[in-house]
């Protein structure tokens, strides 16, 4: 039976309003905000990282985000600041967010609909911080990642924003490569901030400050508990990374958490907590101890069942052990999906966990189980 365009529109309705709860539920409590699609759902900050970038801030007279959306930012932004401004170069979405800061009884932004470009830029004011989260795909939609690929063009504008400010922040692909960034922003990067939620990698933030004279720190960031490590590209090449000791029942094994990894925190838990490292390119590591607390954020801790070298027998005989186990594999020639395969398990229901990796020169199955 074919839907009526009532029941279509009321699907569309829902669905993006579980989204806003989801996202921004504080402004899932506001009726009659306007959203235009789902795409600008999907795009904008969740209220837990704009929060957080907010934070970064201090307490500016001025901020402009020259990148609105649906202005999301804008709202967390306003909490700490004392004027906003907002441009966007969407009219839909420009009009839609200055409708829902009215509604959500904002006061302090002021909200405009413009292409950001060196004119654009002319015409601003001296400000405290400007905020870029550039577009990260192309005319056919599909994803870029190079600054210079991002629109609008970051590494072009920065002399014009330069004479308009004196701290910039800017929003990039959690998929870019920090050292490249880095490169390419030069001597003005100050921070890093690699930024995680339920797991993931949400954000990542770069703090550029005009006339900088110090390397840039990373900063990886925990929301779900507000767990922070702070370290320099220094420390980790500085760092040696530790071999494991023989994997043996009952000890410990720590996998990095997605942040930790997107921070390039390779060595440098070795020497920060004691750890052994299973292979330089195997980011799992041990210990006979749990992690103290103030690293246990950045993992997911594991209690050794049975780790022996990795064999065709070997891989029959765990998945008739372990039938139900979650599988990765880490730094050997297959996938997770087809070491899973090969040990023929199904999803886990208790924590049990079997990891393919590179230990030292050779190949190991280590069954394992999920500490809570």
């Amino acid at each position: 039976m074919k839907q009526s365009f009532a029941e279509i529109l009321q699907q569309v309705e829902s669905r993006r309003s579980r989204k806003l709860q989801e996202k921004l539920p504080l402004w899932a409590e506001v009726p009659g905000l306007t959203l235009p699609s789902d795409l600008c759902l999907e795009q904008c900050s969740s209220e837990a990282t704009a929060r957080f970038k907010a934070g970064l801030l201090g307490s500016p007279a001025s901020i402009a985000d020259l990148t609105g959306g649906i202005g999301a930012d804008c709202w967390a932004f306003s909490q700490v600041a004392g004027k906003v401004l907002y441009f966007e170069q969407n009219p839909e979405l420009a009009a839609a967010a200055q409708s829902n800061f009215i509604k959500l009884g904002i006061s302090n932004i002021q909200a405009s609909c413009a292409h950001t470009d060196e004119a654009l830029i002319a015409g601003l004011p001296e400000l405290d911080w400007i905020y870029l989260d550039p577009a990260r795909r192309d005319n056919a939609g599909r994803k870029v990642f190079l600054l210079e690929d991002c629109t609008p063009d970051v590494l072009t504008l920065l002399p014009a924003l330069w004479q308009k400010t004196s701290r910039i922040m800017l929003k990039l692909s959690p998929m870019a490569d920090i050292s490249l960034i880095a490169r390419r922003l030069g001597s003005e990067l100050e921070d890093v901030h690699v930024v995680s939620l339920q797991g993931e990698v949400k954000e990542l933030l770069c703090i550029l400050r005009k006339g900088n004279d110090r390397p840039y720190r990373i900063h990886v960031h925990v929301l779900d508990c507000g767990a922070s490590l702070t370290f320099s590209p220094a420390d980790e090449n500085s760092a040696q990374a530790t071999a494991a000791e023989q994997l043996t029942e009952g000890s410990y094994l720590f996998e990095p958490c997605a942040a930790l990894l997107k921070a390039g925190a390779f060595r440098l838990p070795c020497r920060l907590w004691g750890l052994g490292k299973l292979a330089p390119f195997t980011h799992l590591y041990t210990g006979k101890e749990a992690l103290p607390e103030g690293a246990a954020p950045f993992f997911r801790t594991f209690r050794i069942l049975r780790a022996e070298q990795m064999s065709g027998a070997m891989l029959k005989d765990y998945g008739k052990a372990w039938p139900k186990a979650d599988v990765s594999a880490r730094n050997i020639p297959m996938t997770s999906e087809q070491l899973k395969a090969k040990l023929k398990c199904a999803p886990s229901n208790d924590g049990t966990h079997i990891f393919g990796c590179t230990a030292g020169q050779s190949r190991w199955l280590i069954a394992c189980r999920k500490v809570q």
